[in-house]
């Protein structure tokens, strides 16, 4: 703060802002700390990384507390996701659309090629394909990657508490549904092993990030691939959707509340993007 003084003798405190003339001095100790800074080659590149460094440490943030919180709430949350998941299989059941059963039985007895690669699909088509088009926006549109970027965190911090709150196990841990895991059947056995789901929550099927994040990706390619190819928008998600209920990891209405949460992730960014560019319209900058 600047401090000048009044005809009266009295000290008047003038706030600086943003744009209002030039900003307070830093202290001398500060300054001769920033140019050692500068003639530092590691902390030069340290801060010319500060971006990417910066979004790694968010997304690993995330990720741990994904993997905490699923304890949180349940002494025994497997025990609650399991019981969640026959909750979940008789409502189905009540409504009629109880029909992951059927479409792996029928997958099973008439084309066991086509359970293989769905169970490979639901491997390649997620991870890969979300943290390959996550550093392509980054590196090449980065006004882009910061709005699908805030999109999907979004619907993480969402799909974390009703993780917490509300555990599901997937259909192929529930023994109602008479669905089996197809990808510990059939291949590629390494994915899902009892060392693997340390990683992972094995609670977390209630709603679907993988159905989710897909049709957030779907929309990113039906709103930016030209002519044809923004049915792959369409297709991306809709093949997910068979993906993940054939291999008995996710309900259809898992699926449901995964879309839904898309819906509301987009509308909640969509509606920041509109009062901010109604307040910039009303008080425009000096």
């Amino acid at each position: 703060m600047r401090v000048i003084r009044t005809g009266s003798g009295h000290r008047a405190g003038v706030r600086w802002r943003p744009g209002a003339g030039r900003a307070p001095a830093l202290p001398a100790w500060a300054r001769a700390r920033l140019a050692a800074l500068k003639l530092n080659p590691a902390a030069r590149r340290l801060w010319e990384q500060r971006r990417p460094l910066s979004e790694a440490a968010l997304y690993i943030g995330f990720y741990l507390v994904y993997l905490f919180t699923g304890g949180l709430a349940y002494a025994d949350p497997r025990a609650v996701g399991i019981a969640n998941g026959e909750r979940i299989a008789a409502f189905q059941e009540r409504l009629g659309f109880l029909w992951e059963p059927g479409w792996q039985a029928w997958a099973i007895d008439h084309i066991q090629g086509l359970v293989v690669f769905l169970n490979w699909a639901y491997i390649v088509t997620y991870w890969p394909v979300i943290l390959a088009l996550a550093v392509f926006l980054f590196l090449r549109n980065r006004q882009q990657y910061y709005y699908y970027r805030t999109v999907i965190l979004l619907n993480l911090t969402v799909a974390l508490l009703v993780f917490m709150l509300f555990p599901v196990a997937s259909p192929f841990a529930v023994p109602p549904t008479g669905l089996i895991d197809t990808i510990q059947t059939f291949g590629p056995t390494a994915y899902g092993t009892e060392t693997m789901a340390n990683f992972y929550n094995t609670t977390a099927a209630m709603p679907s990030l993988h159905f989710s994040w897909t049709v957030i990706l779907g929309v990113y390619w039906c709103r930016t691939l030209p002519g044809g190819f923004k049915a792959a928008g369409l297709l991306y998600p809709a093949m997910t959707f068979f993906t993940i209920t054939i291999t008995g990891n996710h309900f259809i209405l898992d699926a449901i509340a995964g879309g839904t949460l898309a819906g509301l992730a987009f509308g909640l960014v969509e509606l920041a993007r509109f009062l901010r560019r109604k307040t910039q319209r009303e008080y425009p900058p000096a």
